[in-house]
């Protein structure tokens, strides 16, 4: 017998996986999904950030510069993280379409609305620092697996905070 490096329960070893049992592999899931849209139901994030006109104005770029305007002064550096559970279903269905070659809806989903929410608390810092653009705007994408099935995707977005001149 195995025993489940979480609980310390008792397993056969067809049980196991990374040294953890089925149930704490579930639990950790969940509660990994629980963190993740905690965001959204904590208003960090809500829909109608996505129509809100005071977010709307703040022009986000990857370019070092914008076409037209003159960058008066640089603010801060700015970040937002956010962090998304991936199901065991989704990754089978992932594992499938690897295979076979093909496109993941769910997982161009899961990276969109990550970057939407990256991009609408970015937004958010530079209205907190009265900052009229971000610049130079970097998007990290990772992906961790969990033992046994599920996973974690982090989306990192970084740039530069700048007032425009009028």
């Amino acid at each position: 017998m195995a025993v489940c490096s979480s609980c310390n329960r008792e397993f056969g070893f067809a049980d196991l996986r990374g040294g953890i049992c089925r149930d704490c592999r579930a639990k950790t899931e969940a509660e990994s999904m629980a963190s993740a849209y905690k965001k959204i139901e904590n208003g960090i994030v809500s829909p109608e950030d996505l129509n809100d006109p005071a977010l709307a104005k703040i022009i986000i770029t990857t370019a070092s510069d914008i076409p037209g305007r003159r960058i008066d002064s640089i603010v801060d550096v700015v970040g937002a993280e956010t962090a998304l559970g991936l199901s065991i279903f989704k990754d089978i269905a992932n594992n499938f379409r690897d295979f076979f070659g093909g496109r993941s809806k769910t997982v161009q989903s899961a990276v969109r609305d990550a970057r939407t929410v990256c991009m609408i608390e970015l937004r958010r810092e530079a209205i907190r620092l009265n900052a009229d653009a971000i610049i130079a705007i970097k998007i990290d994408f990772s992906e961790l697996s969990m033992a046994g099935g599920g996973g974690i995707l982090f989306v990192a977005a970084t740039g530069t905070a700048v007032k425009l001149a009028d």
